[in-house]
C-alpha cells in the first residue's frame, strides 16, 4: 500500500537537503457506475483506508507496470 510500509527506494522523494518535496496536484472528477463505487469502498474499508488513496495506489502500480513494458 504505502511505498514506506513497502520498503520501497524513498530518495527520489527528498532533495538534497533532505526536504520532502511535495508533488504538483491536480484534481480530476471521474464518473463511475454505483456498483464499481461500492466494490471500491468495500476493499478499501476492508483493508482499512479511504476511497481516494486506495485508487491513487491502485493507479500508481498500473503506471509502474505499464511503465516496465
Amino acid at each position: 500500500m504505502d511505498r514506506f510500509l513497502e520498503n520501497e527506494d524513498l530518495s527520489e522523494d527528498f532533495n538534497k537537503r533532505g526536504v520532502v518535496k511535495k508533488p504538483q496536484m491536480k484534481k480530476i472528477n471521474l464518473d463511475l457506475p454505483a456498483d464499481l463505487v461500492q466494490q471500491i469502498d468495500h476493499i478499501a474499508q476492508k483493508i482499512g483506508i479511504a476511497r481516494q488513496p486506495l485508487i491513487k495506489i491502485w493507479i500508481h502500480e498500473r503506471l509502474k507496470t505499464e511503465g516496465s513494458r
